[in-house]
C-alpha cells in the first residue's frame, strides 16, 4: 500500500518550517509546543527548511564522518555531532536500551532527516530538540538567531536575560512579571532574535522554552538584552562594542565548528550591539535588582 507524504507547516520568527512524514503517527500530540505555531496557508513565504520524519535507519555506510563534539548530558543521554564530506549527522544515543534517534542535515541545514524511535516518540522531547538544533543553524541564513535566554514582553517591547545556567535567567523574569505590571513571559529558554534591514530587531517566542509552557507565536520589538552575574549587591554595567559582542556569543545557537554559519552568526549579533542597548547585571533575587534594571534600560531609552 503507497503512503502519501503529509506535509504540516509552521511559522517560526516569520520564517516557515515544513515537516514531512510518511509514518503515520500523531504529530501534535509529540509535538504539543509546536500547535501555536502551525499555519495552512504559507501564502507567498519561502520555505527556510524541510524536516522529514523517518522510523527507518540512516545509512553510513562508506562515509567518513568527523566528530565535532561528544557530551553526556543531553536529556541524560550521549549527544555527538559529526560532519560528513556534504552533511551533519547528529545523534542521540542511549545509555543502556533503546534505538539512537539520527538526524542527517545539509551543510546549510535547510533540509534535514530525522530517524525516529516509534517507541519513545510521545514520552520524550527529542524530536522537538533534533529540530530546534536544525532551526537553530538554518535561521542565520536569514538574520535570525536563537539565544539561550529567559524573555519578558511588556507591551510592544521586549527584554532578554542571558547568563550561565543556575545564574537565575527564570527567577529574574518571575521577579519581573511579579513587580512589573502588564510583564508577562514571552519564553524561558530559547526564543528567537531577529534583525531587519532598517535596523530593527524582533524578539519571538518559540517552540521551545525549556520547563515553562510557555509556546507564544508572538514577536515585540527587543528592548534590551543583559547578562546575569550572581553577586553580593545589585549594580548594572552598560556594554558596548566588543564587551558587548563577548557578553551575547555564549548564548547564541550557531555551532562553532562551521565557520560559515558561525561567522553569520556573529554578523547578526555584532549589528544586535548596533542596535539594542547590551548590559550586564550583577544581582541578588530581590526586588531592587528588578527596580533598578529596568530604571537603567528606561534610562538608556530616554537618553
Amino acid at each position: 500500500m503507497n503512503i502519501s507524504t503529509v506535509f504540516q507547516y509552521f511559522r517560526i520568527a516569520d520564517h516557515v518550517v515544513r515537516i514531512a512524514c510518511r509514518t503515520p503517527f500523531d504529530l501534535y500530540k509529540c509535538l504539543p509546543s509546536f500547535l501555536p505555531f502551525r499555519i495552512t496557508d504559507i501564502g507567498i513565504m519561502d520555505v527556510l527548511m524541510e524536516v522529514q520524519l523517518t522510523t527507518e535507519e540512516l545509512s553510513e555506510e562508506g562515509e567518513e564522518l568527523e566528530k565535532l563534539n561528544d557530551v553526556d548530558y543531553i536529556m541524560d543521554e550521549r549527544f555527538i555531532l559529526e560532519r560528513g564530506a556534504d552533511s551533519y549527522l547528529t545523534s542521540i544515543l542511549p545509555r543502556e536500551t533503546g534505538k539512537s534517534w539520527r538526524m542527517r542535515s545539509s551543510i546549510d541545514f535547510s533540509r534535514s532527516t530525522i530517524s525516529l524511535d516509534h517507541a519513545e516518540l510521545y514520552t520524550t522531547s527529542k524530536l522537538s530538540w533534533l529540530i530546534m538544533i536544525a532551526f537553530g543553524q538554518a535561521c542565520v541564513r536569514s538574520k535570525t538567531i536563537l539565544v539561550h535566554a529567559s524573555s519578558v514582553q511588556i507591551g510592544k517591547v521586549a527584554y532578554a536575560f542571558l547568563g550561565k545556567s543556575g545564574t537565575g535567567k527564570s527567577t529574574h523574569s518571575e521577579l519581573w512579571i511579579k513587580y512589573v505590571s502588564g510583564c508577562e513571559l514571552l519564553n524561558d529558554d530559547n526564543p528567537a532574535v531577529r534583525v531587519f534591514g532598517d535596523g530593527h530587531v524582533y524578539i519571538y517566542g518559540t517552540p521551545w522554552s525549556g520547563k515553562k509552557d510557555c509556546y507564544r507565536n508572538q514577536r515585540a520589538t527587543l528592548g534590551g538584552i543583559t547578562r546575569l552575574v550572581q553577586g553580593p549587591k545589585n549594580e548594572f554595567n552598560l556594554k558596548k562594542g566588543t564587551e558587548a559582542l563577548i557578553a551575547l556569543l555564549p548564548s547564541g545557537s550557531g555551532i562553532r565548528w562551521d565557520t560559515t554559519i558561525y561567522s553569520k552568526m556573529v554578523w547578526i549579533l555584532q549589528e544586535i550591539v548596533e542596535n539594542v542597548p547590551i548590559g550586564e547585571l550583577v544581582n541578588l533575587p530581590n526586588k531592587g535588582a528588578v527596580e533598578l534594571h529596568i530604571g537603567k534600560l528606561r534610562s538608556i531609552k530616554d537618553g
